[in-house]
């Protein structure tokens, strides 16, 4: 590249350290479900690289008095009006899409090979659907206060744009917190007993294998499903985690009329991990 302006890359190790924390993750819960015990040193040590990388990144990039400096916005060649930043986020949201694909259609496949056999999750939680309900509005307002603080930052109104994702922050996290009652509730409840002598979902009598709770490892039903909501809910949490950063950039005036992609493109995100839960929801707790 001869075009200087264009030719500076922000010299930085944290995207390759944070992948590798990535592998390391994914490389644990393999041996997870694998059965092998020492999962969880594995996982530990990718979580502690991760957050490494992130600690790094957060540390280069927060002192900034803007996130859209000089030398990172460039224009993919390709698009005269499309930020390489944006076209990455892009790219990025793809590949997102191959992974809930691949576990929405994997999910869609057992469940059609089992026929009568497959026991659901949705009747499991059926009792407290309210709960999903709950989260699905969660997020979809969500994403609407994420717009509002763009809004915001585009009219230069500092306190509002702070205002807007603080509302983000708490809506996600009331999210999952709903999510880890739930799964409390279905690891630890027992849905067969004595008393059952046909399925009877009021009662609490869902199938015979799930006397002693619905869980990872109770059948393929449970592995799908908190694989899924389990993948989900983590893309949540990297939101509040970035949604923190965010706050505090806004409450400093880091994202006014001529500055703002940085929430542009988190919005680009978080629709779609809303989007993808207008997926799961049905998918998992209707049918």
């Amino acid at each position: 590249m001869s075009d200087d302006t264009h030719a500076e890359h922000h010299g930085t190790a944290s995207p390759m350290i944070s992948a590798l924390g990535m592998m390391g993750i994914m490389l644990g819960l393999t041996l997870a479900v694998n059965g092998y015990p020492a999962f969880w040193f594995v996982f530990l040590v990718g979580l502690f690289v991760l957050l490494t990388g992130f600690i790094m990144w957060l540390s280069e990039y927060f002192p900034m008095t803007s996130e859209e400096n000089a030398e990172i916005e460039t224009y993919h060649p390709a698009f005269a009006s499309l930020s390489t930043r944006k076209f990455g986020t892009w790219i990025f949201l793809l590949t997102e899409m191959m992974v809930f694909g691949t576990l929405l259609s994997a999910y869609l496949r057992y469940r059609a090979a089992a026929g009568d056999d497959w026991v659901p999750a949705a009747d499991i939680i059926r009792s407290h659907l309210v709960f999903g309900v709950i989260n699905t509005m969660a997020l979809l307002l969500s994403s609407l206060t994420v717009v509002l603080a763009l809004y915001a930052a585009k009219r230069n109104d500092h306190k509002a744009t702070t205002r807007y994702l603080s509302c983000t922050f708490l809506l996600g996290a009331l999210f999952l917190v709903i999510k880890g009652f739930e799964w409390w509730e279905m690891k630890n409840g027992h849905f067969w007993g004595e008393h059952c002598v046909v399925k009877d979902i009021s009662h609490h009598c869902v199938a015979p294998k799930y006397e002693h709770g619905f869980w990872l490892d109770t059948s393929l039903e449970g592995s799908t499903f908190y694989i899924t909501t389990g993948t989900h809910g983590a893309h949540v949490f990297v939101g509040l985690i970035a949604l923190a950063y965010l706050i505090l950039k806004a409450n400093r005036g880091g994202y006014n009329e001529e500055y703002h992609d940085t929430l542009e493109l988190f919005g680009l995100y978080w629709h779609y991990v809303d989007i993808v839960w207008v997926f799961v929801f049905p998918f998992f707790y209707l049918f």
